[in-house]
């Protein structure tokens, strides 16, 4: 670890591509992998992992935002990058310049976007997004095909792409995603009979390969499931991901308490023997949330240390009283395996009553990133 990092996420490059490996062999031979690497790849450093993704053989990269794109493309990644949210209009010379790949929801923007294309004489690829059932972005299912026909005939734009995104593929008893699928299909064969070409069509994220193999058609979008997190709330006996980051820091500070003696903000924790705490400087400004206090583990010398006390900005407690020999300057992990124990990313999710995908994009940007392999 830098030895003026507080905390290190080390990054395993070899990880992330197996993991791109175990998705190619549960989607069909033809089908195109975007690799999602938004909230800076989750967490773990857009552009490393972007480079490894493309050495792997995805095809395509996924972006939440023309910034997230121009920071690769500052990198000089070349390689297809598709905007995922429909950007505002403001930010369409840009992704223009940057020969980006945007999602559209609406006609306005394709024309505003067409226009400003052609002043370029350049020929923007753009993927229209249905709502299937999200309710976030996505033309209405009844009045995409009329909204296409309009397209086709703004100059500039090409209609690469035709997307949905899936509400709620994580729960596999849930009919929605069923459902979704099913009218996405039925725009498609709109599409085709209405003669309106396009090249791909995608809409399957990590949870959507797993637990609905028919929505892959010719391209998936895998994210979280690429970082080594299940994706589905059933995860195999066997798993055949490899968790991607670690997160470890070291104890910088040991105290004895008595007995009765409370530790943190709102005196949450009181304790009830004499008590051995190391205090491990990780906060919330870190990523480390709030709701891990009283409510998580740390892995000290293979054993788990509860978290005592409100999770600081800045520092959390930790009781050491039953890890014999335990120093200033021992490691601490916050994610990842230490001796036969593990903390994993959906651990936490579950204790913060939250999602995978929540736990690693906060990791902020004090958190120093290493990577390996």
């Amino acid at each position: 670890m830098d030895s003026t990092a507080q905390s290190t996420f080390i990054v395993d490059l070899a990880a992330y591509a197996q993991n791109l490996r175990v998705i190619r062999e549960m989607i069909p031979r033809e089908c195109a992998i975007m690799a999602v690497v938004k909230g800076n790849a989750y967490g773990h450093g857009s552009v490393a992992i972007a480079q490894r993704a493309l050495q792997a053989g995805a095809a395509m990269l996924g972006v939440a935002t023309v910034e997230e794109a121009i920071v690769l493309r500052s990198a000089s990644i070349t390689a297809p990058i598709t905007v995922l949210m429909q950007p505002p209009a403001d930010a369409f010379p840009e992704a223009i310049e940057n020969n980006l790949r945007l999602v559209l929801s609406d006609i306005d923007a394709a024309e505003k976007l067409g226009e400003l294309a052609r002043k370029r004489n350049r020929v923007i690829p753009i993927h229209c997004k249905v709502d299937t059932g999200m309710g976030r972005e996505g033309l209405d299912p009844e009045s995409v095909i009329a909204a296409m026909r309009h397209v086709t005939r703004v100059s500039h734009i090409d209609i690469e792409g035709v997307a949905t995104h899936f509400s709620s593929a994580d729960d596999i008893d849930d009919p929605a995603t069923a459902n979704q699928l099913r009218i996405f299909k039925q725009v498609l064969r709109q599409f085709e009979k209405e003669g309106i070409p396009y090249e791909m069509a995608h809409a399957a994220n990590s949870a959507a390969i797993v637990g609905h193999p028919a929505s892959a058609f010719n391209m998936v979008r895998p994210g979280l499931m690429t970082y080594g997190v299940w994706p589905t709330d059933t995860p195999p006996e066997r798993m055949a991901l490899r968790p991607v980051g670690r997160w470890e820091s070291k104890i910088v500070l040991i105290k004895e308490l008595p007995s009765g003696w409370s530790i943190g903000y709102g005196r949450t924790y009181t304790t009830e023997r004499p008590t051995r705490t190391a205090v491990i400087p990780v906060g919330y400004a870190d990523g480390y949330k709030v709701p891990f206090g009283n409510n998580a583990d740390v892995l000290i010398r293979g054993r788990r240390c509860p978290v005592r006390g409100r999770v600081s900005m800045d520092q959390i407690v930790v009781d050491v009283t039953e890890v014999p020999g335990v120093t200033a300057g021992d490691p601490a992990v916050l994610i990842g395996i230490d001796g036969s124990e593990q903390i994993t990313v959906s651990e936490l999710a579950k204790r913060a009553r939250t999602v995978g995908q929540d736990i690693l994009s906060c990791i902020g940007p004090r958190v120093h990133r290493v990577y390996v392999n």
